[in-house]
């Protein structure tokens, strides 16, 4: 199977994967009064689902391979699968603490199973497209952003169309039927690359010394690198908080932003989605341009951390700027936010797995894409948890624009720890010029 058709195949398990978690969202919380669910415990129930991706993410990327790779993603959709199945068992309930339990299985378990198919996705892009990462990763975080922006929308025609249990009857099977596609063909695929590219070891198996160094060194790829040693390295860090303060800020909004916007601007509730599609909308525009284009990974990321700070502090804005609230304000700063948000979101991951693969061996590289990929999927699962959490307590003490205030506050400070990888990355360049200037002389 060719790579174009095998990526073709993974975006679409990963579009299933986010149209699957995102389509509760319209009826769901309408179903949950019946049983008395409300206010934080509704909070408790959307916000383990990220839980249990960040579980899942620290433990496949520990494990991760190419020998278990497409095992894994294919687990992935299945597990998923199990989440959405547990939906329909609702209606067969008429128990309050039944009811609770059931949907916080539900959610955790659709939260694991999509961070297992996730993870190796990412890892997966660089090892399979090393010429092409950027733009890869691009296309993917489209389909992410394409899942999670019509996630709602479908749910809400599939909902209208057969009842509650419909929108996670079809997509517990689409997934199982992905998991079995990706099985049969991704490893087949596999299976051939790895007949073509066998070299014959007649001699080695009867070197003692070959055989005594190989299993060393696979020791050593095994051993030596771990979680720790990652998140030593400045750059790792750095990139990493910078997903994190981007997660949070885009998930902060989730629960408090429609409250705004009804007491605010008089919005009615049927209407207020509409507005806040309009964050994802620019993340998809601003994806699909990355994709088509190669930048500079650090500037590009810390630029567009720039713009997603002013943004922050629009998005009220707070009293103190002495600016009206305006709704076509608002709505400005949150495209703006999504617009900008894509080059960092998108370039952290292949910033990471560069800096990496200068920092270790070759041999380390695939152990160090998979660790890489687990963190990075964790911290994303993090901010999706603390951002609703940090949201309800602001709510409680500040208003809406000066809590807007406070997280701009805190992408300002993120974004100059991450300012030290300009230097970085240009003294590189700058010894690559010198080296490249020696040779040819």
């Amino acid at each position: 199977m060719k790579l174009l058709s095998e990526f073709a195949l993974l975006n679409l398990g990963n579009l299933i994967c986010c149209l699957g978690l995102s389509l509760i969202a319209p009826f769901y919380p309408t179903y949950a009064q019946k049983f008395d669910v409300t206010g934080s415990l509704l909070g408790l129930i959307f916000g383990i689902n990220p839980i249990g991706g960040m579980l899942s993410s620290l433990i496949v990327g520990k494990i991760l391979n190419n020998n278990n790779q497409t095992n894994l993603l294919s687990l992935g959709m299945l597990i998923q699968s199990i989440g959405l199945f547990c939906y329909p068992l609702l209606t067969l309930t008429t128990d309050r603490t039944i009811f609770i339990i059931i949907s916080l299985l539900g959610r955790f378990i659709s939260g694991f199973g999509s961070q297992t198919f996730l993870t190796p996705l990412y890892a997966a892009i660089p090892q399979k497209y090393p010429e092409s990462v950027d733009q890869k990763m691009a296309i993917a975080e489209f389909f992410s952003s394409f899942g999670f922006l019509c996630g709602p929308v479908i749910g809400s025609l599939l909902y209208t169309l057969g009842g509650f249990s419909f929108p996670f009857i079809l997509f517990a099977s689409c997934s199982v039927i992905i998991a079995i596609i990706l099985k049969l063909n991704i490893g087949k695929s596999g299976q051939k690359t790895i007949v073509q590219n066998a070299e014959p070891i007649l001699n080695e198996q009867y070197n003692i010394n070959y055989q005594s160094e190989s299993i060393l060194q696979n020791e050593l790829v095994e051993t030596s690198i771990g979680y720790t040693q990652l998140i030593k390295l400045f750059p790792v860090i750095s990139s990493l908080l910078i997903m994190l303060a981007l997660c949070i800020t885009f998930t902060f909004y989730s629960p408090i932003s429609s409250l705004y916007f009804e007491e605010q601007f008089s919005v009615p509730p049927e209407n207020v989605g509409y507005y806040m599609a309009a964050t994802p909308l620019a993340y998809s525009i601003g994806a699909l341009i990355i994709s088509r284009i190669s930048i500079n990974k650090p500037r590009a990321i810390f630029s567009g951390m720039i713009f997603v700070t002013i943004s922050q502090f629009f998005m009220g804005p707070d009293p103190i700027m002495n600016i009206d609230p305006r709704v076509y304000i608002t709505v400005s700063a949150q495209f703006s936010y999504g617009l900008f948000s894509a080059p960092p979101y998108i370039l952290v991951l292949p910033y990471i797995t560069e800096k990496l693969e200068q920092k270790f061996k070759k041999s380390d590289h695939e152990k160090c894409i998979s660790l890489a990929s687990g963190l990075f999927n964790a911290v994303i699962s993090a901010g999706e948890c603390l951002g609703p959490i940090i949201s309800g307590g602001l709510a409680e003490f500040f208003t809406f624009q000066r809590a807007c205030s406070f997280l701009g506050l805190y992408l300002v400070l993120t974004t100059l720890l991450y300012f030290p990888n300009l230097l970085i990355s240009k003294k590189k360049y700058q010894k690559a010029q010198v080296k490249s200037y020696q040779e040819n002389l």
